[in-house]
């Protein structure tokens, strides 16, 4: 019998190497960073939560967070193991850990500027 040839056209695979620094990274890879610190953020809440405000370390649970899930820069894990987890621990997809990143960055942004506002406030006294 003679082997059936494929009439589907083969897409080729475009190479972004020769951008060099003006690559853009995957999709992926951009989010990354936002999953991680979203998890991290989550799971600290969750532990001062159960410990008590008065006895949560922040610096020790960070040192703990990263003996387990590495940095962010390791990539120990990958996006979908991550989201899998964010999943089962917290129930959130990756529209939520993207949104509760987002409002993260706004309540930040609010308190640098309430702290500015109270600094100016105070050089003025």
């Amino acid at each position: 019998m003679a082997a059936n040839k494929s009439t589907k056209a083969q897409a080729a695979k475009v190479d972004d190497s020769t951008m060099e620094q003006f690559k853009v990274e995957s999709f992926d890879v951009r989010k990354y960073n936002t999953i991680f610190y979203s998890i991290r953020d989550l799971y600290a809440r969750e532990s001062q939560r159960q410990l008590g405000s008065e006895n949560f370390d922040w610096k020790a649970f960070k040192i703990q967070f990263e003996i387990c899930f590495g940095r962010p820069e390791d990539c120990r894990y990958t996006t979908e193991q991550l989201l899998i987890f964010a999943k089962h621990k917290f129930n959130m997809s990756l529209e939520d850990l993207l949104a509760y990143n987002r409002k993260s960055w706004e309540l930040r942004k609010k308190r640098e500027q309430q702290y500015a506002e109270m600094e100016q406030i105070n050089s003025v006294i």
